[in-house]
């Protein structure tokens, strides 16, 4: 399981479709109009339990906290959303990692993913792919 650096770079140069890529980043900006009502079936994550989790999660959120996370600056709102997604391409479930930060007075927090929320409260606004993402030995 990946262990990701702390110089992973945000980057924002990314074409096409995130859902394409291998890794990205997707942010989400809260949207007081919209109020969407999207329904189903929540299905449990175990991101959790995977090998370097926790590791991972306090790297993320301290690099985000960096003024030099992205490649180019950024102008974050309150609300703000990041979604985070490692191994998107992989056939292996299990491999793929999820993190969800949400901007709080001037600093991204980790959050748990609400996918309902997401859909029916916040537009995408930007997403991109990384740079030094693993941390080498």
């Amino acid at each position: 399981m990946c262990v990701v650096s702390n110089k992973i770079k945000f980057c924002t140069c990314a074409d096409g479709s995130y859902e394409d890529l291998p890794h990205y980043w997707l942010l989400y900006r809260f949207n007081k109009q919209k109020d969407l009502q999207c329904i189903g079936e929540t299905i449990m994550s175990f991101d959790y339990e995977q090998p370097n989790h926790q590791l991972n999660k306090s790297t993320l959120k301290d690099r985000l906290n960096e003024p030099d996370a992205f490649d180019k600056v950024m102008r974050f709102r309150s609300k703000d959303q990041l979604e985070i997604v490692i191994n998107n391409l992989s056939d292996n479930e299990s491999e793929r990692m999820i993190f969800c930060f949400k901007y709080k007075k001037g600093k991204w927090e980790p959050v748990e993913y609400d996918t309902f929320e997401t859909m029916n409260r916040y537009d995408e606004l930007a997403f991109g792919n990384f740079r030094n993402l693993e941390k080498s030995d």
